[in-house]
């Protein structure tokens, strides 16, 4: 398997998710509450991390030269100041505050309230620029808590130019006013009408502007393409590859159930916001589920605890489908490459789910599903009494074009949603021992 062009394919087809850690800064990063003791708790608050330091690093780097040319001549405009003018009056009186101060004023030479214009480089294309740099040195942050690499001595150098622009001029005296998608349409607009003085400068920062801010709904397939060129900058590990394939996993269910003609209803939200709420919820005929990320199943409903501190063994599937009646279907992304039809250890660690969290599942049958990489066209199903099953389906490892992943994931998916309802599907319903 060539591990490169793997990790590039579910990256760039796992853009449309990755890229809302981007778009949605101002949303705060944490964890979810897993309520287990030391089971994979900061995984995602460190891959958020990571993936954004990325972004940064690629993005600053092509920032560099940019900036350094708009220095060269950076837009100004006029203000309108207050001052104090002695003796004589240059400026235009502030008549105002000198009909106010009339009779109190009775020091030699007379002072003079005025109002006097002077260049300020306030603009909104530097507000913009301003605000950018201060979103990079906060991305960038991050790599001190990273091993030592040429990834992170990259970013600890980009880290320390953006902190000096930042307290150089002209940078050191503006500050931003308005929000970043109104600073982007007014120094759009003044770029159209020429009034920056600088608009090569401007222009390339503008068109920069796009990657930094890139929401892959609006962005062209160049565009994407040139993103994933910037997160694979340096050669990615282990830890962002899982990650970014149990990203892809998340992808693929939210489109399979879109395909079987669920519509989305509220969502996708950011991954940022995976603590808190779904991802996105959908409906299907009248039928409600909600699609989580990284969430624990409820400790309330574990049937195991540690004897000494009686706290829940907790389980956290990659994601989970949650129906309003009760209903899941549990999916983990193992991305390892697989060339048997079997998963023992995998499979074992899924009937887990059912075993120890078993009141979930007294009235609705356990669905769940592993995901590997294969290029096998692995798919596998498992089964017992009361309709519980467990299917097993592989992803080519780098060809999108000959990869059965999303088909299957359709039949999966539609079977999932034409499940009877489950008060006749389920009656006589009792749980195998053998499973148990």
């Amino acid at each position: 398997m060539n591990e490169a062009d793997s990790i590039r394919r579910f990256v760039r087809e796992a853009l449309p998710l990755l890229s809302s850690y981007f778009y949605s800064e101002q949303v705060s990063l944490e964890p979810t509450d897993i309520q287990v003791g030391g089971e994979n708790g900061d995984e995602y608050q460190a891959f958020a991390n990571l993936i954004r330091m990325r972004h940064a690093l690629g993005c600053g780097l092509k920032f560099k030269p940019i900036l350094e040319a708009i220095k060269r001549g950076y837009s100004q405009s006029s203000e309108i100041v207050r001052s104090e003018s002695k003796g004589a009056i240059f400026g235009r009186l502030d008549i105002p505050l000198y009909l106010n101060r009339r009779g109190t004023n009775l020091s030699w030479p007379r002072t003079f309230p005025v109002l006097i214009a002077q260049a300020t480089a306030s603009t909104p294309e530097n507000q913009l620029v301003v605000g950018t740099l201060r979103q990079m040195v906060r991305h960038l942050n991050a790599a001190g808590n990273f091993e030592a690499s040429a990834e992170r001595t990259y970013c600890l150098n980009l880290l320390r130019w953006g902190r000096e622009q930042l307290h150089s001029e002209p940078w050191d005296s503006v500050v931003p006013a308005r929000t970043a998608a109104r600073l982007r349409r007014e120094a759009e607009h003044r770029l159209r009408k020429r009034q920056t003085g600088n608009e090569p400068a401007y222009g390339q920062f503008l068109e920069w502007y796009r990657q930094w801010s890139f929401d892959a709904a609006l962005s062209s397939p160049d565009e994407s393409e040139q993103l994933v060129d910037l997160l694979l900058a340096f050669p990615p590990g282990d830890f962002f590859g899982d990650r970014v394939f149990e990203i892809w996993c998340l992808h693929q269910v939210i489109e399979s159930f879109r395909r079987c003609g669920a519509l989305i209803a509220d969502g996708p939200r950011p991954l940022s916001e995976r603590a808190d709420h779904s991802i996105c919820t959908l409906t299907y005929e009248g039928y409600q589920f909600e699609i989580w990320f990284q969430k624990a199943l409820s400790p309330a409903a574990a049937r195991w605890k540690y004897i000494d501190s009686q706290r829940s063994l907790g389980g956290i599937p990659d994601i989970t489908v949650l129906g309003n009646d009760g209903r899941r279907l549990l999916i983990d992304a193992k991305r390892r490459e697989v060339r048997t039809q079997t998963r023992s250890e995998e499979t074992y660690k899924m009937l887990g789910y059912l075993e120890n969290f078993r009141s979930l599942f007294e009235t609705t049958p356990f669905w769940g599903a592993l995901c590997f990489l294969s290029n096998s066209e692995l798919f596998r199903e498992v089964s017992a009494e009361g309709s519980h099953r467990i299917v097993l389906v592989g992803a080519h490892t780098d060809d999108p074009r000959i990869c059965a992943f999303g088909g299957r994931m359709d039949t999966l998916v539609s079977e999932w949603l034409s499940q009877r309802p489950f008060h006749d599907a389920l009656e006589g319903f009792a749980v195998p021992d053998q499973l148990m």
